[in-house]
């Protein structure tokens, strides 16, 4: 049996993702869930996943979505005076990475603040870190990560950003060479309306993968926020991954591949 951390990152990005997030949750059917502890839903939206993951009694990781990009705002007093106008775009982070002019300073004080505000309400340390956008594949800013995560009392685990063989064996030594544990990378489920698509993932996608392989999923209801932020066919395609995993044939192709979700 092949354990799958199918994990839902985006906690905090709208109410219609939370309510999603916490229905699979409660179901058994998310095996992690990363919060966006920098968004303005935070300080409302954790209580209900604290009460959803403690009531389930499922071995539901907990962790932290670190958001430096845009549309978020900077949480510690160092990156706001850095980060006037907001945080840049992933693209400013590749060529000032590349460049050797990241801001190491403004951005450890950032992520540590992140920590700490996801902490300061769920009221435990996450149990892993995941930047969002990708942005752990720029090793500098994969290594200010690994550092302050090294600093806490409990340090989190790393999940990988990579899914390729010889990359992800690179992340993995550097993960623990810094004295972390690491969480390696599976393929997404598909960002699909069809669900067919949905299900042929399910059955050929986690091949080959590693125990424990984060596999990201994006489920969610549609709302006026999420509409704002994201366009009308990625929006149906989260309302159809919701009903996919909620479903008996979801639960049907886990036990026929023999997958584990905790």
């Amino acid at each position: 049996m092949k354990r799958i951390t199918l994990t839902s990152a985006e906690y905090g990005l709208a109410f219609g993702v939370d309510r999603s997030i916490r229905d699979l949750a409660a179901a058994g059917l998310l095996s992690a869930v990363g919060c966006i502890a920098a968004s303005d839903l935070w300080s409302r939206e954790y209580l209900p996943l604290r009460q959803t993951i403690d009531k389930a009694g499922h071995a539901t990781l907990i962790g932290v979505t670190l958001a430096l990009t845009q549309p978020w705002a900077p949480v510690s007093d160092e990156a706001a005076r850095y980060f006037e106008k907001g945080f840049p775009s992933r693209r400013w982070y590749g060529w000032r990475s590349r460049l050797h002019l990241l801001p190491e300073d403004a951005l450890a004080a950032e992520i540590a603040a992140q920590i700490d505000r996801f902490e300061d309400y769920y009221g435990k340390a996450p149990d892993f870190l995941l930047l969002a956008d990708e942005l752990m594949a720029y090793s500098r800013l994969a290594r200010i990560v690994m550092e302050v995560a090294a600093s806490r009392r409990k340090p989190p685990m790393i999940v990988s950003p990579f899914t390729e063989d010889g990359p992800a064996r690179r992340f993995r030594r550097r993960v623990e060479k810094a004295g972390l544990e690491h969480l390696p990378r599976g393929r997404d489920l598909p960002m699909a309306s069809e669900r067919d698509k949905l299900e042929a993932h399910v059955w050929n996608g986690f091949d080959g993968l590693p125990d424990q392989a984060v596999s990201f999923c994006f489920p969610a209801e549609a709302d006026d926020r999420l509409r704002r932020l994201e366009p009308v066919a990625r929006v149906e395609a989260r309302r159809r991954q919701s009903e996919f995993l909620a479903s008996d044939r979801f639960n049907i192709l886990l036990l026929n591949k023999d997958l584990f979700l905790f």
